[in-house]
């Protein structure tokens, strides 16, 4: 399912950005995955571009767009290890860890900085969580008792008939 055109104006409308980011902001609609909405955006510059960083309920954003270029480099919310802010008298610095990289993001809003690096830590400890609570199986060895309750929740959804059932049920317990 895709986020409707008018849910994504709206969230867009919502990020507090200067008009020098206007253009970063016109691309990002092409550049969101499906489901994705930005949630929060700061001005400033990444590897000497001046752009926007715009979190989304996914993942972090940076878009720079030039006359004739566009970058855009995206860090996964489960790749990113830490984040950590600092400020000085009129602008501060974000500086993130992701995948053994090291990001900064400098000539941030001073006053943005800090609510920004805190909504994305609550971010990365979410996807954190995701991950201890709901693991990848690993090379499909699970136990016998969960392969039994996958088979049994797909007969509950009506997936798997009886007789399809049992079948596997036999296969599993090896009689």
């Amino acid at each position: 399912m895709k986020v409707s055109n008018q849910k994504l104006e709206e969230a867009i409308k919502n990020l507090d950005f200067k008009w020098l980011v206007r253009k970063e902001i016109k691309e990002l609609p092409g550049i969101l995955w499906e489901n994705e909405i930005p949630e929060k955006a700061v001005q400033g510059v990444y590897q000497h571009k001046q752009g926007i960083l715009v979190a989304t309920n996914k993942r972090l954003i940076f878009i720079d767009k030039g006359f004739f270029s566009l970058t855009v480099e995206d860090f996964p919310y489960d790749k990113i290890s830490s984040i950590q802010y600092t400020t000085g008298i009129i602008f501060g610095e974000l500086t993130f860890y992701a995948s053994g990289n090291k990001g900064k993001i400098g000539q941030v809003d001073k006053m943005a900085v800090r609510s920004f690096a805190e909504w994305v830590r609550n971010h990365i400890e979410q996807a954190k969580e995701n991950e201890t609570t709901n693991p990848q199986p690993s090379g499909g060895y699970s136990s016998p008792v969960e392969q039994l309750k996958q088979l049994a929740e797909l007969k509950n959804q009506g997936i798997l008939t009886e007789e399809e059932f049992q079948d596997q049920k036999k296969k599993i317990l090896g009689s």
